[in-house]
C-alpha cells in the first residue's frame, strides 16, 4: 500500500511579508473585534494598503471591494486608540516592542557581539490643527509646509520634553534590545549643554555639528587658517547659560563643488574623538545621513490623515517604520546576480518593489472597487 504526503505549498516572498507584518501588528496591537463583524485582519491588511499607496484611511477603503467603509473602521480603531496620553504611550511601547521583534536573528546575534555607532535625529510631521486633548501633543518649531506646528517622533515627543531628555529615553530603549554604543551622531537640533552633558555621564563619544552663524564672533572668530583643528570653546560667555565644549573645526575645501571656492568650514561639538584622526571626521559624521535616506523612504510607505488623534497619527508612523524595518529584514535575505557583473551580488528587493508585490497581494485578496468615470452619454 503506497503513502502520499500532501507538499505545502511555499509561501511567496509577497505572503511572507505580508504575514509578517499582520502577525507582528496581531501580537502587539490586538483589536478587540469581539461584538463587532470587522475582521482584525482585514483591518489590519486596509492599514497596510493605505500605508503603502500613501493614503488616508477612507481612500483605502474607497478603492478596495468589499471591506467595511472608511467611517466604520475608523470608529473602531478611535475606540482602541483614544487620544488620551496613556493610549500614546501603550501605543509606543508596543510599536517599539513590534520594531525589536522584527529584528532579524542575524542582527540580533551581531548586535549583543560588538559596540555600534548610532545617529539620533528627530521626525517632525507638520501639523495643521488643533491638540487633541493637551497642549503638550504638538511641538513648535521654525516654519515649514506652512505651519510652525509638529508632532514630532523619535520616540512620540512630547512638547514640553527637553532634547537630553529625549535622548535618555531613546538610549535606555537600545538597552533593552542589547545594542551597545560606540559613538553617538546626533542632529544639529540636539547641540544643548544638557545633551552634551547626559553623553559625557554615559560616557558615549558623540559629533553633534554646530551652526556658524554671524560675521566675525562666536564659531565664525575659530574659523581661521587654512588647517582643521581641535579647540575648547566657551559658549554664552558672560551670561547664566555659559558653557564650554570640545570643538571640531574642519576646513574642507570646495575646489569649485555648486560654485564655491576656497575653505569651508563645519563645526562639531566632540567628546571621546580625540584618536579619530581629523581627515576622517567628516566621513564619519555623513554616516548619519543613511538614517535621514531611511526617513526619507519610510514617508513613502506612511498612510495619511488629517485627524488630531495622536495616538492613531503614531499608530500610522509605527506601521510605517515596521514596514521599513521588515522591507531591510528581506532585503538582506534576497539578493540577485547582476546581469552586467556577475560577480556582484546586488539587493534584488527595492522598496517600491515591495511595496507594489504587497499592493498586488491584498487587490488580489479583497478585490478592486469598480468605478464609474461620469461623463457625456
Amino acid at each position: 500500500m503506497s503513502k502520499c504526503w500532501a507538499k505545502s505549498t511555499p509561501l511567496s516572498l509577497s505572503e511572507q511579508m505580508r504575514q509578517t507584518l499582520i502577525d507582528t501588528l496581531k501580537t502587539h496591537l490586538p483589536l478587540d473585534l469581539h461584538a463587532r463583524t470587522l475582521d482584525e485582519t482585514q483591518v489590519w491588511e486596509l492599514v497596510l494598503y493605505a500605508s503603502v499607496q500613501g493614503l488616508s484611511l477612507d481612500r483605502a477603503c474607497q478603492t478596495l471591494a468589499d471591506v467595511p467603509s472608511g467611517n466604520r473602521v475608523r470608529e473602531h480603531l478611535k475606540e482602541a486608540f483614544d487620544a488620551s496620553a496613556f493610549s500614546v504611550l501603550a501605543v509606543e511601547e508596543e510599536l517599539n516592542a513590534a520594531l525589536a521583534q522584527g529584528l532579524s536573528p542575524a542582527l540580533t546575534k551581531r548586535i549583543n557581539r560588538k559596540r555600534y555607532d548610532i545617529g539620533i535625529d528627530l521626525v517632525e510631521i507638520p501639523y495643521y490643527g488643533q491638540p487633541a486633548q493637551i497642549d503638550e501633543e504638538i511641538r513648535r518649531g521654525q516654519a515649514r509646509s506652512g505651519t510652525t506646528r509638529f508632532h514630532a517622533y523619535a520616540t512620540f515627543v512630547w512638547a514640553d520634553e527637553t532634547m537630553d531628555q529625549i535622548v535618555d529615553r531613546l538610549l535606555r530603549q537600545a538597552k533593552t534590545i542589547g545594542l551597545r554604543i560606540r559613538r553617538a551622531y546626533l542632529d544639529k537640533g540636539f547641540a544643548r549643554p544638557a545633551v552634551f552633558t547626559l553623553l559625557r555621564q554615559k560616557r558615549i563619544p558623540y559629533l553633534i555639528p554646530l551652526p556658524i552663524k554671524g560675521k566675525t564672533g562666536g564659531l565664525k572668530a575659530l574659523c581661521q587658517g587654512k588647517a582643521s583643528y581641535r579647540t575648547r570653546h566657551t559658549f554664552n560667555v558672560g551670561t547664566s547659560r555659559a558653557y564650554t565644549t570640545d570643538v571640531i573645526l574642519l576646513c574642507r575645501y570646495t575646489k569649485g563643488r555648486y560654485g564655491r571656492h576656497g575653505c569651508q568650514w563645519f563645526a562639531y561639538a566632540a567628546y571621546g574623538m580625540e584618536r579619530v584622526p581629523l581627515a576622517q571626521i567628516f566621513a564619519l559624521y555623513r554616516r548619519r545621513f543613511g538614517m535621514e535616506s531611511g526617513y526619507r523612504q519610510m514617508h513613502q510607505i506612511r498612510a495619511r490623515t488629517t485627524s488630531a488623534n495622536p495616538t492613531w497619527r503614531l499608530l500610522l508612523v509605527g506601521v510605517a517604520f515596521l514596514l521599513y524595518n521588515v522591507y531591510i529584514r528581506f532585503r538582506q535575505n534576497g539578493r540577485q546576480v547582476n546581469p552586467y557583473d556577475r560577480r556582484a551580488r546586488t539587493p534584488w528587493l527595492s522598496l517600491k518593489r515591495m511595496a507594489h508585490m504587497i499592493i498586488r497581494l491584498i487587490e488580489q485578496r479583497l478585490g478592486v472597487a469598480d468605478f464609474q468615470l461620469g461623463g457625456a452619454t
